[in-house]
């Protein structure tokens, strides 16, 4: 019999997150964590001594990292603005596969132990608004249009992912990513 091959830090964090999208944090028992990850329960907590909570918490910093390089990355590009939000939609729409895929930040938002994740759901939302904002005042929009874009941003892409794991229409969140490509910058 062989033995499995054994994941990486970053695999093992990949499936959690993907686990945690598909179930949510409460649906998402030790078991299935154990499964996803192919760790038995010791092993999960020989890695993760604070149990799920902790998962959570590393998973939520596997996903900033991955955000600061992909999302924000073409943030900070020479691109014209308008070039670089496109290129921040598409890889928003294949992150979420069309809207196919749940948010982690949601499904943290929504926990029953979502005080656990307040600071680092906050850092999270408050670091894509800047970078919306920014993006933003680049273009030449006053401030308060700039801030108030980029919570609009976050708000209609985070209500059509919820209205598209409602609804199964994915057409919500097709129809959100190319309004966003429009509205974002428009001028006032």
């Amino acid at each position: 019999m062989t033995r499995p091959a054994l994941l990486t830090k970053d695999e093992v964090l990949d499936r959690l997150l993907h686990t945690f999208r598909e179930r949510g944090y409460e649906g998402a028992s030790m078991a299935e964590l154990s499964v996803a990850t192919g760790l038995g329960k010791s092993s999960l907590y020989h890695h993760f001594p604070g149990g799920k909570i902790e998962m959570a918490q590393q998973v939520m910093d596997h996903l900033d990292r991955q955000l600061a390089s992909q999302l924000f990355g073409p943030l900070r590009s020479e691109r014209s603005p308008a070039r670089r939000l496109g290129e921040m939609l598409d890889t928003i729409d294949r992150f979420y596969e069309g809207g196919r895929k749940a948010c982690l930040l949601e499904r943290l938002c929504a926990s029953v132990d979502r005080a656990q994740f307040r600071r680092p759901l906050r850092l999270a939302f408050a670091g894509w608004m800047e970078a919306i904002e920014a993006l933003c005042l680049e273009v030449g929009l006053p401030k308060a249009v700039s801030r108030a874009r980029a919570q609009d941003f976050i708000v209609r892409l985070q209500g059509a992912l919820v209205v598209c794991a409602g609804t199964n229409d994915l057409s919500v969140f097709e129809r959100t990513i190319r309004d966003l490509r429009t509205s974002v910058l428009a001028p006032p």
